[in-house]
């Protein structure tokens, strides 16, 4: 017993020697890792907040100034051509954007509108060894309508000047909130990796953020063919621990480390992503859904351009959103069906050689290969399979065991409701796996619908309605737990609320008529469509009203019901 203590003890000892140099070359490593992060994360994050507008912008804009007494300046200094003399303004807390080029500010002031002008406490920040520093308005905005000045997007002029040099430039006043992003290195250091940034969001309704991120660009291949980018950012704030991530209250929607920045590059209109999304929250009013993301639009200025419009959209998290939902991370899955084209470098599966889709692993518990959780989705993809390879009984069998009826009818409702054809329930869908105690039920959710309200099926200009989602079309041709009742049903609910004809119409012209009093679409079309417009979605008001009835017939013809589905 005495020999085996001892052996024990030798044993024991020998391990702590080996092990203690390998401890001391992680700790070292981890040292050097931290030296590297603060080098090249935090000091770059702290050196920008330091020149940002809320600390540097210090000279008050002060009253017009009257005509002559500019005419005196001008007489007296050297105009600065090359440089601005300013380079930041703020007003109160909120980060004004910038676009170099034209030499414009861009005020927001939010779409509510009383009809008077609001209280402005602007300030500007000199351009690096400008001294004295004095700013005025030389245009009297006043004079305007509130309400004219944003939608119209007319430009005011501002004297700014010092003991020895003077410059105009402009401030332009918009409805819609402003993200100011800064990358320490500039637009050429973006890419798929986290680089250290800036950012300032600025809104009438909300506070203002100024805050130190990390952040990559976002999305696949077909995302990055369009110059117009979406961009991921991660929000970090300095402490006594060192450089930390910190959840943030963004334009109003729940506090989250990270957020996304959506460019819709594809999208002219810069309209299909969001109005599908705000379809989808309305559609689920109690957040009984998977990926009930919330987004507002917002113009974005990187490194100081003007970009355009953009959704500032809440990132899906997949283990919050399986406890929201009921499920658990130690037994639960989540997958996306994806076009072979969109793959990244996350684990997948070929589902569907036949058809090119995969099934690309996006959650799996500790310690399960990606291979045995991708096999977690097999009975969903035998589910799949065309009807003559699978026996009617195993069908049967299997929707009763792995999906709740009702669900998956109102996601197959919701893709016809938005006319999202294909895209989102054969590409970008979510696919979650949570056990129930006996088999795993799999649950459908959307992302990326910027494919919505389009016509994307059809001969000529006859729309049809894509009806190939082989297992619900199975599943209420065999009549499983009386589905083509419950269809109709829930499809007439929603046809005389949600999606009568007038609701659908009013949904985009709101989001038209927001648009276009921001003045925001002005200034994407003249940015990338080479001369600036107002913003009509006539084509889109039209086909989502025509496609619901177009939907109203088919499902008739192919599942008769002696009610009629609602038609106004």
């Amino acid at each position: 017993m005495r020999r085996n203590v001892i052996r024990t003890t030798l044993l024991v000892a020998l391990l702590i020697m080996l092990l203690l140099p390998l401890v001391h070359v992680l700790s070292i490593g981890q040292g050097d890792m931290n030296a590297n992060d603060a080098e090249h994360m935090v000091k770059p994050m702290l050196a920008m907040l330091a020149e940002s507008p809320q600390m540097k912008a210090n000279a008050a804009v002060e009253p017009m100034l009257e005509l002559e007494d500019a005419w005196a300046i001008e007489d007296t200094r050297e105009e600065s051509w090359e440089e601005p003399l300013v380079v930041g303004m703020r007003n109160g807390d909120s980060e004004l954007g910038f676009d170099r080029e034209s030499n414009t500010f861009y005020c927001t002031l939010g779409m509510e509108d009383t009809g008077d002008w609001p209280e402005l406490a602007l300030f500007a920040q000199g351009a690096q060894d400008t001294e004295n520093l004095r700013v005025a308005w030389i245009d009297d905005y006043s004079y305007d309508y509130r309400s004219d000045a944003i939608r119209e997007g007319y430009r005011y002029e501002l004297l700014a000047y010092t003991d020895t040099q003077y410059a105009y430039f402009g401030v332009v006043f918009t409805g819609l909130p402003t993200v100011t992003l800064h990358v320490h290195g500039g637009e050429a250091a973006l890419g798929d990796e986290y680089v250290p940034a800036r950012v300032a969001i600025s809104s009438a309704d909300h506070d203002a953020i100024n805050s130190g991120i990390w952040v990559h660009l976002r999305g696949g291949g077909f995302v990055k063919e369009y110059p117009k980018w979406s961009y991921r950012m991660e929000f970090h704030e300095m402490t006594g621990q060192g450089d930390d991530q910190v959840a943030r209250s963004v334009l109003g929607m729940p506090a989250d480390t990270d957020w996304l920045l959506i460019g819709n590059g594809a999208d002219g209109t810069c309209a299909r992503n969001e109005l599908a999304w705000s379809l989808w929250r309305d559609w689920n009013p109690d957040g009984e859904a998977f990926m009930v993301q919330q987004s507002q639009m917002a113009e974005l200025f990187l490194d100081d351009e003007y970009i355009g419009i953009y959704q500032v959209m809440q990132r899906i998290d997949v283990e919050k959103e399986i406890v929201q939902m009921g499920g658990n991370l130690t037994t639960d899955y989540v997958s996306r069906i994806i076009k072979e084209a969109n793959l990244g470098e996350k684990p997948n599966a070929d589902w569907m050689d036949e058809v090119g889709l995969y099934g690309e692993l996006r959650y799996a518990p500790y310690g399960v290969s990606s291979r045995a959780a991708l096999a977690r989705f097999d009975p969903f993809i035998r589910m799949s399979m065309a009807w003559e390879q699978v026996p009617q009984e195993e069908f049967i069998a299997l929707c009763q065991k792995h999906v709740n009826v009702k669900e998956w009818l109102d996601y197959f409702l919701f893709v016809q409701a938005a006319s999202l054809g294909h895209d989102n329930y054969f590409n970008n869908v979510y696919l979650w796996a949570l056990w129930d105690g006996d088999s795993y039920v799999y649950h459908l959710s959307p992302w990326d619908m910027d494919m919505a309200f389009i016509r994307m099926f059809g001969n000529g200009d006859e729309d049809t309605i894509n009806l190939y989602y082989s297992q619900v079309w199975r599943m209420l041709d065999l009549n499983i737990g009386d589905s083509q009742q419950m269809l109709w049903d829930m499809w007439n609910e929603k046809r005389s609320t949600l999606i009568s004809d007038d609701a659908m119409y009013m949904r985009v012209q709101d989001f038209e008529d927001m648009i276009n009093r921001s003045g925001a679409y002005l200034r994407e079309t003249e940015k990338w469509h080479g001369g600036a417009q107002e913003l009509n979605l006539d084509e889109i008001k039209v086909f989502a009203v025509e496609h619901l009835h177009v939907a109203d017939r088919l499902m008739s013809s192919m599942w008769p019901h002696e009610d009629a589905v609602h038609q106004e």
